[in-house]
């Protein structure tokens, strides 16, 4: 709370000396609790209510550094915020927390965009009709070799 005087001048052209109370608001802050994937505990922390989901996981990240907690977190990686561990979809980075409602949230790191997918091409049919036979030959000897275990100790 700050004080300030004030010179008003009234009606009858006397200045008066007047005290004037301003209050200055700060933002609610709150106490959000964050689980970090592979950590055992979450992290709580205060954060503003006005404050985005990118603050928020800068604020995570260097306290769960400060509180020295393991697997370490590389500060080069990305993050991403979910609502809850079984959330599939990400929150957006420009969403304040103060909309979003919710106070417990799950961190995990980002998957890369560039990565790269290995697909197994289709075999020819050559190799497909030499891998069919194969497995029906193999089905063949397991059959075989269970049948002569059940004859060999009938006996």
């Amino acid at each position: 709370m700050h004080s300030s005087l004030s010179l008003i001048l009234n009606c009858n052209g006397c200045v008066c000396l007047i005290s004037k109370s301003r209050f200055t608001r700060e933002a609610a802050k709150v106490m959000i609790s964050v689980s970090v994937e592979g950590s055992p505990g979450p992290v709580r922390t205060l954060v503003k209510l006005s404050c985005n989901v990118e603050e928020v996981i800068k604020m995570v990240v260097e306290k769960y550094g400060k509180e020295g907690r393991t697997p370490k977190l590389d500060r080069d990686l990305t993050f991403e915020l979910h609502q809850s561990h079984f959330s599939i979809q990400c929150l957006e980075k420009t969403e304040v927390i103060g909309e979003i409602g919710s106070r417990s949230f799950y961190m995990r790191k980002r998957e890369p965009e560039n990565r790269i997918t290995v697909r197994r091409s289709l075999p020819s049919s050559s190799n497909l009709i030499e891998s069919f036979i194969a497995q029906k030959i193999g089905r063949i000897v397991r059959r075989t070799r269970k049948i002569w275990n059940m004859l060999v100790c009938a006996q």
